[in-house]
């Protein structure tokens, strides 16, 4: 079993590796490539997706491709008091606010809120994955908490660097469906 600081050290592993690649933009546009020609992506009308921070895809093309194409994009809200989060919907000209870990969210006030089951696609971030689609996030727990009783199709966006052999999952976490990288898509066979 993996411990804390095991992950800990792998996520500093991976982070550096994509800071110091220099092939970042060529790798994202093959892995948006991909993901756009999925049925999965083509089919969804609504899709749940971070607002990216620098340590991840830039997620901001993948919201003007879905807006461009009439779909719904709704990003998550985080309490820290319980871990949890919620989304809601996010349309041009909709304003975020920066948190303390410096991630934009929606204002409460200002943004729909959109249940769970609305959700045609998540697209859950992370910094390894495994083949059967566990992966290692940024250690706070929240996906695998609002994944837990989501029943609709998720997928995750990996550069070749960020695949391992074999992640030690733990009872609380929830693997992806689908992991859409620079060489292909990985169609997670859940043990």
């Amino acid at each position: 079993m993996i411990n804390k600081m095991e992950k800990q050290q792998l996520r500093k592993e991976i982070l550096l590796k994509w800071k110091n690649s220099s092939k970042r933009m060529e790798i994202q546009h093959s892995i948006y490539k991909r993901l756009f020609h999925l049925n999965i992506w083509e089919n969804a009308n609504i899709i749940g997706l971070t607002h990216s921070k620098d340590t991840e895809w830039d997620t901001t093309r993948l919201i003007e491709k879905a807006w461009d194409q009439k779909k719904t994009i709704t990003i998550p809200k985080s309490n820290s008091d319980t871990n949890t989060m919620k989304f809601y919907q996010y349309a041009p000209g909709d304003r975020l606010e920066i948190t303390r870990k410096n991630i934009k969210e929606p204002i409460e006030s200002s943004n729909k809120f959109v249940e769970k089951d609305r959700h045609d696609l998540i697209i859950v971030p992370g910094v390894a994955f495994s083949k059967d689609g566990y992966r290692i996030g940024y250690g706070g727990g929240y996906y695998d908490r609002y994944l837990a009783d989501y029943l609709g199709p998720t997928l995750s966006l990996a550069a070749d660097f960020q695949m391992q052999p074999f992640l030690t999952k733990e009872s609380h976490d929830i693997p992806v469906q689908f992991i859409v990288t620079n060489f292909g898509t990985i169609y997670c066979q859940h043990t």
